[in-house]
């Protein structure tokens, strides 16, 4: 049986741990009770309301962490932007091309044209999204203002290339606004909050496993569970407290550094547990 030493270290050196490591360690434990009850083996109605709002506090956490390290739109905007920067590549190119020969007065016309516009514009693939966003919005909306502009996309092939453009810049501007919709909601919530929530239902869960594995008729049935539980906070102890798996960052409690989300050798397999009490042991 772990000793309530080992218990009460285990508190508080996971309030000093990094967001990630403080994240992983309660998916840990989320994840192990998971695994020990379901609708075919339900848990005790008490443990069994400790624990939704446990794991409700940790997703609450993991949301957040997301959102303030790296959206999970991030990824789609980055690929909407890469299909913008080839369609303004693949447009650029061919009204060059036109624009360089003489061979036809009028698509040589129309690809100056277009590269004049392109240069008005300042349109580049280097620019940031914002930046890049808004050229791109004015110089489609100039092109469609105009049946000049419009036939000389046309008379240069690049009708489809244009509307791809136009796709692509839309698709980056609705992403990014919702990217940032997601981010002003997150100031309305700390992590600091919600670590303490999540300790705060982590220790109650913990007490009620305890109380039912000491006094349920049943108790045999919580070995295994209790088993790997003790075996996760052994490697927690011996490995991420000892310094030889893991970061020991201590700036988890203020909230920040949340790009610390990096798994480090160790972190993902056990990267949390928690200290319960073997009523079998010795």
């Amino acid at each position: 049986m772990l000793s309530n030493k080992q218990q009460a270290r285990v508190y508080y050196d996971i309030a000093f741990k990094s967001n990630s490591y403080h994240l992983n360690f309660h998916l840990r434990v989320s994840s192990r009770f998971a695994a020990r009850f379901d609708s075919e083996h339900p848990a005790p109605t008490l443990l069994a309301s400790q624990l939704t709002c446990f794991n409700s506090s940790v997703s609450a956490e993991d949301d957040f962490f997301k959102i303030s390290t790296k959206s999970d739109l991030t990824p789609l905007i980055h690929e909407w932007d890469t299909k913008r920067d080839n369609n303004t590549s693949s447009i650029r190119a061919m009204a060059q091309a036109y624009a360089l020969n003489p061979g036809d007065a009028q698509k040589q016309a129309d690809g100056q044209r277009i590269l004049d516009l392109m240069k008005h514009y300042a349109m580049t693939n280097d620019d940031n999204y914002e930046n890049q966003g808004s050229k791109t919005l004015q110089f489609c909306q100039a092109i469609d203002a105009s049946a000049t502009l419009t036939n000389a996309i046309a008379n240069i092939g690049a009708t489809t290339f244009y509307q791809s453009l136009k796709e692509a810049n839309e698709q980056c501007r609705l992403l990014i606004d919702q990217r940032n919709a997601e981010r002003a909601e997150a100031p309305q919530q700390t992590m600091v909050e919600l670590r303490k929530r999540t300790d705060s239902e982590y220790r109650d869960l913990i007490m009620i496993l305890n109380a039912y594995a000491l006094t349920d008729e049943t108790a045999t049935s919580y070995r295994t569970l209790i088993n790997i539980l003790n075996e996760d906070v052994n490697y927690y102890e011996k490995t991420v407290f000892a310094g030889s798996g893991s970061s020991s960052s201590s700036n988890g409690q203020n909230g920040s550094n949340g790009e610390n989300g990096t798994t480090e050798p160790g972190s993902g397999d056990n990267g949390g547990g928690t200290l319960v009490d073997d009523p079998d042991a010795d």
